[in-house]
Parts: C-alpha cells; structure tokens; sequence
C-alpha cells in the first residue's frame, strides 16, 4: 500500500476542487493527444511535448493558458480556418502532481476537447471590445504580490502582443473605477463559462478513478490497523525493501563515527585499554534490527514515534540504537557453540554488562539477543542483511505521534528449545 494515506488526501482535495453546482449529465467527447501523434498543434520543444507557441499558428489565433491550481494545466485555442473560427479546450495534469493514476494510464497526455462553434463567433467579438491586443501585464500596473495565473497571447494580421493577470477580486475592489480589472474579469468569465462543463467532467473523472483505485489499494492491502478519521493506520507495505520506510528502519547513520561517538570511545577505553581489535567473529553479522511476531508470522516495523531498535557490533564496540544512541565496549567475545555466541561488554559507568546471541535460522538471519537490557531480557532481531525477506509493517501517523502497535510477546522458550524432527 505504498503512499495509500497519500492517495487519500489527494482524493479528498480533487473531489473538493469539482463544481457539483455545474455537474451535468452529457458526457462530452475528447481525443488524447500523446507524445509523436500527428498533431499539427503541438511540437516537440526543449521542454517537452506540448503547444506550438501563437507565432507558430495561422494568420488568426488566441491561446488562453490558465494555471489555476497547483495540480491542473489547461490552454484554450481559438483559430480561424476557411474563414471559420475553430476552438479546443486543452487539459492534462501537472507534471509535478503524482498520483496513482499512472499505474494504469498516462495522466499527463492532454485531453483535446472541442469547443461550440458557434459560441466562438461572440466570443471572438467580446474579447476584442474587451480590448485583448491592448492590455498591460498585471505586474506593470498593480505592485503588490499576486499569482500570475493566467496568460492571453494573440496573433492577428500579422500582430502578435500577450499579457498576464492574477485573480481580478482582489484589485477590483481596491480600484472599483479602473476599467482595465474589470476587462480581466470579463475575459476570465468569459472563458471559464465556456470550458466549465468540460472541466467539471475531467475533474469528475479523476476524481472517480482516484475513489477505485483507492478502494483497490484497501482491497489489496493488509491492515493491522484500519485507518481512523485522522487517517492512522498500521499496515503491511506491499513495496517492501524498495519502501522509503524501509530505508529508515536499516538507515547506518547511527553508526557514524562523529564527535559524540569518538567522545564515548574515549571515554570507555579507560576501563579497558587492552581490548582485542578484533573481537567480533567474521560470521557473526554486524548490524541487526528488531523482528516482530504477529500472528505467527514474523515482520520488521516503522514505528510512528523514534527509532526502531537497531544494533551494530563492530571490532571494539557495540552501538544501541532507540530513542537514542549508546555506545558500549566490547572485551570478549566467546563461541559456545555453532549457535551460541557470548558477550562481554562495558558500558559509560563503568560495569560489564554479559549477554548472549542464540541463532534461532542462521540462514534467515533471525536471532535471540539474551539479557542485552538486562538479566533475563530477551529481543528477537534479524540481521540487516537479511531483514528485506520480512515484511515491513508500517505504523503510519500523517498529523501526529500515536500508541506504537503491540505485536505478540515471542515464545522465546520455544524458540530457543526447538522440538527436534
């Protein structure tokens, strides 16, 4: 269920964004225009596949490119052909918003509706008495900040010119009297009116596809948790080792050896200034993380508050990874047997602190870490090496910290006595 809770809000804020107040029943027709088509509008530019700029159109064209939201782009044409004009309502989504919809489709190909042609006469006519091949850009005229949104270029006989404006509200109402706000206005009206029905149906649509595929990721995803209103929910991530989770769990940024660490090192070396380089055995694995237990089955986690418990045992030392880091020396280190490693180790204060490492499936990489927090502690961990071959649950919490997820309590007993086959 990678990004799931994503895919959620972004649903959440598309179907926001569509007009129920203009929803009509008639579907209108579109043609997809996809990189390579014979395309006599669009090219191939530095930036990519899109619109011809005006200069390149016919004797007749206006382009009106809005960018009214962070998520949408969309172009309205108008050219004249035979003595006719022609228009097409362009939209694709923007090439920075990634949703799930491109598992199954390419969302960022234009959708190329046409438009009534017999609006686009009067259309024509009140943008000119709207005086389009005169009007300043906003900037020039109006010096405070504002989104430039919206973007008019034209040629006609030969004559080419364009402008940009923001949303007319708000300088409408600090100058009532200056008429060129009031032609924005005008001009931006005029369009939306006769793109609005098209739009609403895009909006409508993505909005729909979001819904099923956000019914099919809940379908297909494991839940230990379903999510509540605020959207926490502790799952099994389908995307695995390849999850950014995953990559925090086994992040080695703890193992660094910065100021804090060589501090520590110091520090314990004066109580044992003898201590073996190389006290760790070669097959004996290095780092380790946590293993959970749910149900039977066995998962690496992402908790929703710190760090998940990691280990390193290098030559000389051992660091403890949790809620914060430690750092501890290693004076001995024994084999007992093929499975059976044991310890020694000193920690800031001075005390030796034993444990043992029991290998429960060396091939799996799973084992017992006994009394490392203590006499009679157990922690089921896996080696880093082999922790991808686990799921990774994750415990996620989009607006704050929660409750970390109470896994089952192993039994270490048997676990550690196998019934022989």
């Amino acid at each position: 269920m990678k990004y799931q809770i994503l895919y959620c809000a972004l649903f959440l804020a598309t179907s926001l964004s569509v007009n129920t107040a203009h929803a009509q029943d008639k579907r209108y027709a579109f043609e997809e225009i996809k990189p390579g088509c014979d395309c006599p509008e669009f090219e191939q530019g530095i930036t990519g596949f899109d619109l011809k700029s005006v200069s390149k159109f016919s004797d007749f064209a206006i382009v009106f490119h809005i960018n009214a939201t962070w998520y949408d782009q969309m172009r309205v044409t108008i050219v004249r052909k035979d003595g006719k004009y022609i228009g097409n309502f362009y939209h694709k989504m923007a090439d920075n918003f990634q949703t799930p919809i491109s598992l199954s489709t390419n969302p960022y190909n234009y959708k190329k509706f046409e438009l009534d042609q017999g609006k686009l006469d009067s259309i024509v006519h009140q943008l000119l008495a709207h005086q389009i091949t005169t009007l300043p850009m906003q900037r020039d005229i109006y010096k405070k900040g504002f989104l430039t949104l919206y973007h008019i270029s034209y040629k006609m006989a030969g004559e080419k010119g364009s402008f940009s404006f923001g949303p007319p509200a708000d300088p409408m109402r600090e100058y009532p009297d200056e008429m060129v706000y009031q032609h924005y206005d005008a001009i931006l009206n005029m369009f939306w009116n006769l793109i609005s029905p098209m739009y609403n149906q895009v909006r409508k649509d993505i909005s729909q596809e979001l819904e099923a595929y956000r019914l099919k990721e809940e379908r297909d995803t494991i839940f230990l948790r379903k999510p509540n209103a605020e959207g926490h929910a502790v799952y099994v991530d389908k995307a695995g080792d390849e999850s950014p989770y995953f990559a925090t769990v086994t992040n080695l940024d703890y193992t660094l050896a910065d100021k804090s660490y060589l501090r520590a090192v110091k520090a314990l070396k004066k109580y044992n200034k003898t201590v073996s380089q190389s006290a760790r055995p070669q097959d004996l694995p290095e780092n380790w993380v946590q293993l959970h237990v749910y149900k039977g089955k066995y998962y690496v986690y992402s908790p929703s508050n710190g760090d998940q418990l990691k280990l390193s045992l290098n030559d000389s030392t051992m660091i403890v990874k949790e809620m914060k880091r430690s750092v501890r020396l290693i004076s001995d280190v024994q084999q007992m047997d093929k499975n059976i490693y044991q310890i020694q180790t000193i920690d800031k204060n001075g005390l030796t602190l034993p444990f043992k490492i029991q290998w429960i499936h060396k091939s799996r990489g799973i084992a017992v870490f006994e009394d490392l927090f203590g006499k009679g502690s157990q922690v089921l961990m896996v080696s880093l090496e082999r922790a991808d071959r686990f799921p990774l649950v994750i415990n996620y919490s989009p607006n704050h910290m929660e409750p970390e997820f109470v896994f089952d309590i192993p039994d270490y007993h048997a676990l550690l006595n196998p019934k022989p086959f």
